[in-house]
């Protein structure tokens, strides 16, 4: 499984958890406010293979100030553990463009004594240097219902930078993402990845339109 189809995954879970909870995209529309993801992190265990029966399995674990945390588990058929994630996401109104506080979600539905992930999303560093660099229009096709590029296509240029040789040489064991700022169609995006000199199989990357950062991405591959 290749790590967009993966996001993907753990996208519908937890939209098809957040409407079971009334807590949906479609509830919050009615108050004009909408979901949007600001940071994730993926930890790989072992990549699922074609045509292997998965399950996966996610619940709210709580707050850290405006960030409501989700967390995954990806098992396969013998229940053994393959992925773990975690995630953190925003009410955000829709005109302002400005998160709220969620205060009306009942102490009920959230877990915070189960983690898949024990440890709370920080900011990714800055890349220092460029060793890959790739550029694309964003088109129709990569917009959600909030009117920018959907999350999951974010994965798929960072990996397109990244040359054959390393995808097929080296295995990705963890994925972290910080969103920043939003990209709209029509529009150009610059991705920069570079190794880091000071840890062992780590790159670091952004996303930039323009001169404006619109994310930041951490990629830990296999020793």
């Amino acid at each position: 499984m290749k790590l967009p189809s993966l996001l993907n995954f753990l996208q519908e879970a937890a939209g098809e958890h957040a409407n079971k909870l009334k807590f949906g995209v479609h509830d919050l529309n009615m108050s004009n406010d909408t979901w949007v993801l600001s940071r994730m992190r993926v930890e790989i265990n072992r990549w699922p293979e074609i045509g292997e029966n998965i399950m996966v399995e996610t619940w709210p674990k709580g707050f850290d100030r405006l960030f409501a945390i989700r967390d995954f588990r990806v098992y396969d058929s013998k229940g053994e553990v393959l992925v773990r994630a975690s995630s953190y996401w925003l009410v955000v109104d829709r005109i302002s463009k400005r998160p709220k506080m969620m205060t009306n979600i009942s102490k009920e539905l959230i877990n915070p004594e189960i983690s898949a992930i024990d440890q709370k999303l920080e900011k990714i560093t800055v890349t220092k240097n460029t060793d890959f660099y790739f550029s694309k229009k964003t088109v129709s096709s990569e917009i959600d219902v909030n009117g920018h590029v959907n999350n999951v296509y974010y994965s798929e240029w960072i990996f397109n930078t990244l040359p054959a040789k390393i995808l097929k040489e080296r295995n990705l064991i963890c994925y972290e993402i910080n969103y920043m700022a939003e990209v709209f169609v029509d529009e150009m995006v610059e991705v920069e990845l570079g190794w880091d000199q000071t840890a062992e199989n780590l790159m670091l990357g952004s996303v930039k339109r323009g001169n404006k950062e619109v994310c930041r991405v951490k990629l830990l591959f296999e020793t």
